[in-house]
């Protein structure tokens, strides 16, 4: 932005006007990344407190904008960040706290999201005061760049953390750079007494009034550098945060389908789960399981929900092969032994595990499971020992809600703009159930028996569990899992979301094949003194249904499903119904509540993925395109790149090197005067400019230009008094200047 353009502005928009105008951008950039603190805020519980912090840091900086000289004010920013930061410390479980803090910010700095952190309220309360009180008392102070330096740090923090999505962050670099400009015209045209307006700007190094044409467009050209820094710093992490190396995954495996499939969208995401719209079934072949009973091979859990997904808390530890804690209550052992039979990265067990050895090694996750710190080959193996919770239905009914802390902290919590409606039809439903227990059966049931299956569904714009609820009539098991878990905790009882395989294809008598098409979520609710007990409220028929419709899809494919080294699947047909998969231990005697397999499954380990809204035989797919918000971010930062290239002067410079080198033939006429210029900027660089009224013979006199320099000349001068110009003219034009390029 010229002095001249700058100075027409100013002359139509009023000083109040521009004041106000770069105040509402200020307000927009520190704006942005409040707006990721309130959702964080949110997704854990009431936002109230936060909202009042972030009114009081505003009020504050606007009390002390007048009386407050900014090196004191540089000093309060730190002590409200170094307060926030003793605060939080202080409230960290682990001894020592310091260790837990610096595990978590360097998590953070490589893409970690701030949900996985599980005192994400109390980081959010101890960070938010420091940049909304500089952010607005530079603001207020005219300071503008400044005050960009601090609301651009925080957004581009979050930016970092994927905290900050595609929307957030292109309204925060709006708004810096719009505090920028109309905070520039706001500084040429103020007349502020001596204390707000004769300071220099801490980033422009130069009085904000009084300044010349010149001054202002070295002020205004520091400050262009300064917002394309500010928008570097922000687009590049977000940028990064989307390029899939960056992002956590647990599974690393080839389905031979291009869409995405119920495995994929249940383990691709790592340490985060959204749920997802339309999805298909897949029957590669995973795992050969050895196992003396089928039971459903859990892979993860996810405690905290986000209205639209789900997030794993917590830092996993190495497993240093000691046994891991059984559950509280009674116990029978499980040994179960996995063969990889694809590449893959996780490490389905029984819960509980509590011993493991094999291959690849293993870390422990916070909530006692185990996740690969690899990912397996084709024909790794490794063994599980598993205690396998033996519980009564009359014990489970008198286990109580003496809950510790802790897990009624982290498992009942619910986002606060989780809609009432949630607790109130839940509450009808459960009226006449008299315990945890008996509430978790009447939820289970009545999503079974209320709710249709299906893969093909329209993913809600909001909070998913309040839509599957009352909005739509069917779903798939990340559904039904999500909304039984927000339904038992809108009563206060502590459920998580599970995701794993269901038993699979049994093909001896001990021994179970395990597909993508065997992936699914279900729920486990957690009773005093007994631990963890499964529940599943997807339809059983349905998803066989489904299953079993896939299974013959895939069966036209004349290749035959192979397991190992290359031995074909071979049907299994027991002597009585087998039992996979129960969900809660009774005793040895009671019937298990079941899925019953069929025995007559012809899968292939191969099949094409359903894109949403389609069927599984609507032929390959194209691969996936960006989404809006990638394709969005990747536009901002390809404009970013062009701006920045253009200020420093590389895009000129490109431009100039090939017109320099390269000379595209028109006409003799346009051939040989580009010739000619081509010359003059080389002598321009070896020597000097030609003068304003300098003649061509002038000037090579002047520099002792040689012979072919003057011959060109002589070649211009014909064409433009003489106006007899041929090809032959224009051939001997061109290599004269092809040659003084090359030589100087």
């Amino acid at each position: 932005m010229s002095a001249v353009v700058v100075e027409r502005i100013r002359r139509r928009v009023p000083w109040s006007g521009s004041r106000t105008l770069a105040l509402l951008a200020a307000a927009l950039a520190i704006g942005a990344p409040l707006r990721t603190m309130y959702y964080l805020s949110d997704v854990v519980g009431d936002p109230t407190l936060f909202l009042a912090l972030t009114a009081l840091s505003l009020v504050g900086a606007t009390l002390l904008a007048r009386v407050l000289r900014p090196p004191l004010a540089v000093a309060v920013g730190a002590v409200l960040f170094a307060g926030g930061l003793g605060a939080y410390i202080l409230n960290l479980s682990t001894n020592p706290a310091v260790t837990e803090l610096l595990g978590d910010t360097a998590a953070l700095l490589t893409g970690r999201s701030l949900l996985q952190i599980a005192k994400v309220r109390l980081w959010v309360l101890s960070f938010a005061p420091a940049p909304v009180f500089l952010t607005w008392y530079f603001a207020l102070r005219r300071w503008y760049v400044t005050a960009t330096v601090a609301a651009g740090t925080a957004l581009a923090f979050f930016a970092l953390t994927t905290d900050a999505g595609v929307v957030t962050t292109l309204l925060g670099v709006v708004g810096i750079a719009a505090t920028i400009g109309f905070g520039t015209l706001d500084t040429l045209s103020a007349d502020e007494p001596a204390d707000l307006t004769k300071r220099p700007d801490a980033m422009s190094g130069s009085s904000e009034t009084g300044q010349t044409d010149d001054d202002s467009e070295g002020i205004d050209a520091g400050r262009r550098a300064v917002l394309e820094q500010l928008a570097a710093i922000i687009v590049v992490p977000a940028a990064l945060s989307q390029v899939p190396i960056t992002r956590d995954s647990l599974l690393s495996y080839d389905d031979g389908s291009d869409g995405q499939t119920v495995e994929g969208s249940l383990f691709d995401a790592g340490e985060s789960l959204s749920v997802l719209g339309s999805i298909s079934l897949t029957p590669e072949i995973r795992y050969t399981v050895e196992s003396e009973e089928p039971r459903y091979w859990r892979v993860a859990s996810y405690d905290r929900y986000t209205g639209n997904g789900w997030v794993r808390t917590g830092n996993p530890r190495p497993y240093d092969d000691q046994r891991l804690d059984s559950p509280e209550g009674e116990t029978r052992t499980l040994r179960q032994e996995f063969r990889a039979e694809s590449t893959i990265g996780t490490v389905p067990a029984a819960w509980k595990p509590v011993h493991y050895s094999g291959e690849p090694s293993v870390l422990v996750s916070s909530e006692g499971g185990f996740q690969p710190n690899g990912t397996l080959s084709t024909g790794d193996s490794y063994e599980v020992r598993s205690e396998l919770l033996v519980a009564t239905p009359d014990g489970l009914r008198g286990a109580g809600t003496d809950y510790d802390d802790a897990t009624a902290e982290l498992y009942t919590q619910l986002p606060d703009s989780t809609p009432d409606r949630v607790a109130e039809r839940t509450s009808i439903l459960t009226a006449n159930a008299e315990n945890p227990y008996e509430t978790a059966l009447v939820v289970e049931r009545w999503l079974q028996e209320s709710k249709g299956y299906s893969l093909e569904v329209d993913r809600p714009d909001f909070n998913v569990a309040d839509a599957f609820l009352f909005e739509m009539d069917e779903g798939y098991c990340v559904y039904f899992a999500t909304t039984m878990v927000t339904m038992l905790r809108t009563q206060g009882i502590p459920a998580r979301m599970t995701v794993g395989y269901t038993s699979g294809q049994r093909i001896d008598e001990n021994q179970w094949v395990v597909r993508g098409l065997n992936s699914h979520a279900w729920v486990e609710v957690y009773f005093p003194d007994q631990g963890w007990v499964q529940f599943d409220p997807t339809p059983s028929g349905p998803r066989e249904a489904v299953r079993q419709q896939r299974i013959e899809e895939a069966s036209s494919d004349e290749s035959s499903p192979t397991v190992g080294d290359d031995n074909p699947v071979e049907q299994y047909t027991p002597s009585d119904t087998s039992t996979p998969a129960p969900l809660t231990e009774t005793d040895e005697t009671e019937a298990e509540p079941t899925e019953t397999p069929t025995a007559t499954e012809t899968d292939t380990p191969t099949g094409t993925a359903r894109e949403p809204g389609t069927g599984d035989d609507a032929g390959p797919s194209l691969p996936d395109l960006p989404s809006r918000e990638e394709m969005t971010l990747g536009v901002v930062a390809l404009l970013g790149i062009a701006a920045g290239a253009r200020r420093s002067g590389l895009s000129g410079r490109a431009y100039r090197a090939v017109w320099l080198r390269y000379q595209r033939r028109v006409d003799p006429e346009t051939d040989i005067e580009r010739a000619f210029q081509r010359a003059m900027y080389v002598l321009a660089t070896e020597h000097r400019d030609r003068e304003s009224g300098e003649t061509v013979r002038a000037y090579l006199d002047a520099i002792e230009a040689d012979d072919r320099v003057r011959r060109l000349a002589a070649l211009r001068e014909r064409l433009r008094y003489g106006g007899e110009v041929d090809e032959a003219v224009a051939d001997e034009a061109v290599e004269i200047a092809d040659r003084i390029v090359s030589a100087r």
